[in-house]
């Protein structure tokens, strides 16, 4: 054992012994004086579970009795309000963007006006995010491995937007509080020296951005870790967020309080973020994601399901890159009534303003060529042995805009995938009409 883990090893040992003496003195003169003694025989019992459950030989096996180590003393010490439910299994958290989190071990979630989305058998559960407080990963052991597996666990949840949400009536709003869910990595016990899990800590904060960090790393048998500034540690989500000169802090566990600043950071971050009404219509259908991005076919499954003559049905999709391209560009875009646009595209001199302000609602039309929309937004095709004339665009709804996408372009770029088996750019020239 190095000097310095000796050193803190002896200082931890004289403190705990005076502390428990006190502990102990106080017991002699009144049944209850304070939270200290009660978190230290939850603390001394959980440790010894934890090494009991070194007992069971298969892994996942003993990763779900530790988790469960964690969820029974949220849900049965009483020290948590009842207001604050606690996932009876592993979970994910959805979001009307249509992303996902990855499996979280623990999940704290409003139990009276959450639904659960989906589940199967009590073994897979998906919550909405807007009900969701915030997530907490346990692992056993900390090494390198599962601390970059945690907190980029822990980063796939704070990732996550909730839908907008305008109050009605009176609302006493707190500036502070937060509208993005928590994130906690927990585990029992690890090897590595204390300066190296700072420097793992850290080496992921420099790699992701400040919304999606941690909100604390705690290690029951060690002690815990925040992400902070200048002289002080930051765990809600507006500070970090906030951090500018970052710094990592640790705080070793000398006198076995590990699980009391566990627990009082989590109520503190459960009385610090909102949670909000759940918009259920806003979750019957989800739209595709391409990376951070999310998109759909405003004409839904017409435009959503290619076809192809030697392999069938297919799935449309945008490549993220295309998306990207095609967002950022029509951001730029002059946008245009879409009666307007059609009139337009059929050679009509687009000057009826009393009808379009009827029917108000702008669009931007993917154009980069600048091309007459008589060109790029008709088409014909073969309808009952006839030749006809159609649109020939996909509507598709991303990043708070309509856009028009001409199959011409969609077949030149390769905007939207063909079949995956033959690798064919499939361009309808009908949602309605025949499709390649």
């Amino acid at each position: 054992m190095s000097d310095d883990k000796q050193r803190e090893e002896d200082i931890k040992n004289v403190l705990l012994d005076q502390s428990q003496r006190a502990i102990a003195l106080r017991s002699k003169d009144r049944e209850f004086h304070g939270l200290e003694r009660e978190f230290l025989y939850c603390q001394t019992q959980m440790l010894i579970d934890y090494n009991k459950s070194k007992d069971i030989k298969h892994p996942r096996d003993v990763g779900s009795a530790r988790e469960e180590i964690l969820r029974k003393f949220l849900m049965s010490s009483g020290y948590l309000p009842n207001r604050y439910g606690i996932s009876r299994t592993s979970a994910r958290v959805a979001s009307t963007t249509g992303h996902m989190s990855n499996e979280m071990d623990i999940l704290l979630y409003d139990p009276f006006d959450s639904i659960c989305l989906m589940q199967r058998e009590e073994i897979y559960e998906v919550f909405p995010v807007e009900s969701v407080y915030g997530v907490i990963q346990v692992k056993s052991r900390l090494n390198k491995h599962e601390i970059k597996d945690g907190l980029a666990n822990l980063a796939s949840f704070k990732r996550l937007d909730r839908a907008h949400y305008e109050p009605t009536g009176w609302v006493i709003y707190d500036e502070r509080k937060s509208n993005r869910g928590f994130g906690i990595l927990f585990a029992y016990d690890s090897d590595l020296e204390w300066q190296d899990i700072i420097r793992e800590i850290e080496a992921f904060a420099k790699q992701n951005p400040n919304h999606v960090w941690c909100n604390g790393v705690f290690i029951l048998n060690k002690g815990f870790f925040l992400h902070g500034e200048e002289h002080r540690g930051k765990y809600f989500n507006v500070d970090i967020e906030n951090i500018k000169d970052f710094h990592m802090f640790g705080f070793p566990d000398r006198e076995s309080q590990c699980l009391y600043h566990f627990y009082s950071i989590l109520v503190k971050l459960l009385r610090n973020t909102s949670i909000q009404p759940l918009e259920v219509d806003s979750y019957f259908r989800l739209p595709l994601i391409a990376d951070d991005h999310s998109y759909d076919f405003y004409l839904g499954s017409l435009a959503e399901v290619g076809t192809c003559k030697r392999h069938g049905d297919y799935q449309r999709k945008i490549d993220p890159n295309q998306l990207t391209k095609l967002v950022d560009w029509c951001h730029k875009a002059e946008p245009i009534n879409w009666i307007k646009a059609t009139d337009i595209a059929y050679g009509k001199s687009g000057d009826r303003t009393e009808a379009y302000n009827r029917q108000p609602g702008d669009v931007r039309i993917y154009n980069p060529e600048n091309l007459p929309l008589s060109d790029i937004m008709i088409g014909e095709s073969m309808l009952g042995g006839k030749v006809v004339q159609g649109l020939a665009f996909d509507i598709i709804r991303s990043a708070g805009m309509i856009m028009y996408v001409p199959y011409y372009y969609s077949e030149k770029e390769r905007i939207i995938s063909g079949c995956p088996k033959c690798k064919l750019v499939s361009a309808k020239v009908s949602p309605y009409g025949s499709k390649n």
